[in-house]
């Protein structure tokens, strides 16, 4: 097997970064000294994340004929992680460690999505490799902002109560409240699934094509998760024919644009949909949404219902859409997570860029309403 320079780079690097968040979430354990809050326990399981990826960027490595890092960053764009974080731990203030512990997995991050870009000349296996990798840094950082977001809202209640001590009371008395437990979250957290390498034998293709059926296509949620996806292309391609009719009935002109706005959009996600079926080997094949074909229907009646040229049935459009939105974004967002599950993390991506789309058309129809289309709507008269 070959590889190229920038390829073996990429790999060396984010080994030393992997090497970098271990040490930065050993020396985040060790400052908590012995907290009874579970928070060690969630730092050695992330840091065990990392060694495990450590150890696969280094096999791939030998595989290709490289020799594999050692040791941890010291400069340059891909080595950032953790860098400052090691030398910033001064003392076992909580919310301290914890913010200093989420810059490192947003340096992570950013050199997970530097790695797979287009630059880095990655060849598929090591890119699916990479995509497994970032799937667990993305899930660490959320899982350390929750937690940071806990220790925060923890602090600010003990602050609030030493605030309201009395006069008569000394000056060092303590009205904390207690510390919030951390045990549920190092129990419940998972790393994504093991990067299993092609076999390079034929003792190991059967091990093999078992690992890869299991964890990315012969199972029940792999079924249902398709069948979803048909039902999320139909209800897509429903909204692009219905769209064009809420904006042309639509009273106001900003009203009319975002419908519009959200037309492009929609076609954008039919596209990334029809991408999806490609990715998982399939033809973009669609069954009848009943929820959205119900929405649709209500969006008629509304359009019947209403008086052209009101507010009253602006409000009524907008409710319509929301409607739709609140659908989709429910639909997306458990999407995401089951793509997660299955292993799918590409579609994952493509997902994420929809559910964003579909949370942002739906904030534009609430700012409409509540700047001006629901005050006008109570002000026109009603019929005797």
């Amino acid at each position: 097997m070959e590889i190229s320079e920038k390829s073996l780079d990429v790999i060396n690097d984010l080994i030393k970064i992997n090497n970098d968040r271990v040490a930065g979430f050993q020396k985040a354990g060790i400052d908590l000294e012995n907290a009874d809050n579970g928070l060690i326990t969630v730092f050695n399981k992330l840091a065990d994340e990392s060694r495990q990826y450590v150890v696969e960027l280094t096999d791939i490595a030998r595989q290709y004929g490289g020799e594999a890092a050692e040791g941890t960053s010291t400069s340059g764009d891909l080595h950032r992680a953790w860098i400052d974080i090691k030398a910033t731990f001064t003392g076992h203030d909580l919310l301290a460690i914890l913010n200093e512990c989420e810059r490192g997995e947003d340096a992570a991050k950013a050199a997970y999505l530097d790695a797979l870009a287009p630059k880095s000349e990655l060849t598929p296996e090591l890119t699916q490799l990479i995509e497994i990798h970032q799937q667990g840094i993305r899930e660490g950082h959320d899982l350390i902002k929750s937690l940071r977001d806990q220790a925060k809202s923890a602090e600010e209640t003990q602050e609030n109560n030493g605030s309201h001590l009395t006069s008569g009371e000394p000056a060092h008395q303590e009205q904390f409240t207690e510390q919030p437990s951390y045990e549920a979250a190092a129990g419940e957290y998972q790393a994504p699934r093991a990067y299993v390498p092609e076999p390079e034998s034929l003792e190991q293709e059967d091990a093999w094509d078992e690992s890869q059926d299991a964890n990315a296509g012969n199972s029940k949620l792999s079924e249902f998760f398709i069948n979803e996806l048909k039902d999320l292309l139909w209800a897509e391609r429903e909204l692009v024919d219905t769209l064009p009719d809420l904006a042309e009935a639509a009273t106001s002109n900003e009203l009319k644009n975002a419908f519009e706005e959200h037309l492009t959009e929609t076609e954008g996600h039919v596209s990334r949909l029809e991408q999806v079926f490609g990715i998982l080997g399939l033809e973009p094949e669609s069954r009848k949404c009943e929820a959205m074909a119900g929405i649709v229907d209500e969006g008629d009646d509304i359009i019947s219902a209403t008086e052209e040229g009101t507010a009253q049935r602006d409000v009524g459009l907008i409710f319509a859409g929301q409607k739709a939105e609140h659908y989709e974004i429910a639909s997306y967002g458990g999407m995401i997570s089951l793509a997660k599950t299955l292993g799918y993390y590409e579609v994952a991506e493509l997902l994420v860029l929809t559910l964003d789309e579909e949370k942002a058309a739906d904030a534009k129809l609430t700012e409409i309403a509540e700047s001006h289309t629901n005050y006008d709507a109570s002000t026109e008269p009603g019929k005797n």
